[in-house]
């Protein structure tokens, strides 16, 4: 639709004035969803930065404690940024905390219906063979 001025406004008839006024009020509130949808993708937005952000802290007080220099980025970190610290940190967490003993083979396998038939003693044994091996 056309710019309209106010001599356009002078010649057109009352039919046309109405769909004009029409035709702006649809694009209104095509507009007005589009806004709404867009403070919604926001907000979505906001959450997902807010979990990464907790994520990355977390992950970080994992591997290196709470005296990390990385801390201070945290805040101030973009999406793509936040991303990788987590990516690098859960990777880090993966390597410090990958188990170091080896495993053995339990002679009985443990299931529920085995836990719940056993009694305090086959409890406490079965607690001390996990425990030493």
């Amino acid at each position: 639709m056309e710019r309209l001025t106010k001599e356009t406004l002078a010649v057109m008839s009352k039919e046309e004035l109405q769909e004009a006024v029409e035709t702006l009020q649809t694009k209104l509130e095509v507009a007005e969803r589009q806004i709404d949808t867009l403070k919604a993708d926001a907000e979505v937005g906001k959450k997902y930065i807010e979990h990464l952000k907790s994520e990355a802290i977390r992950l970080i007080r994992a591997v290196e404690g709470e005296s990390s220099p990385i801390f201070r980025l945290i805040e101030r970190a973009d999406v793509d940024t936040l991303r990788q610290i987590v990516d690098e940190y859960l990777e880090r967490g993966k390597e410090k905390f990958k188990s170091t003993s080896t495993e053995k083979v339990v002679s009985e396998e443990v299931t529920k219906e085995t836990l719940l038939r056993a009694d305090y003693s086959e409890l406490i044994k079965l607690k001390e063979r996990f425990i030493n091996g």
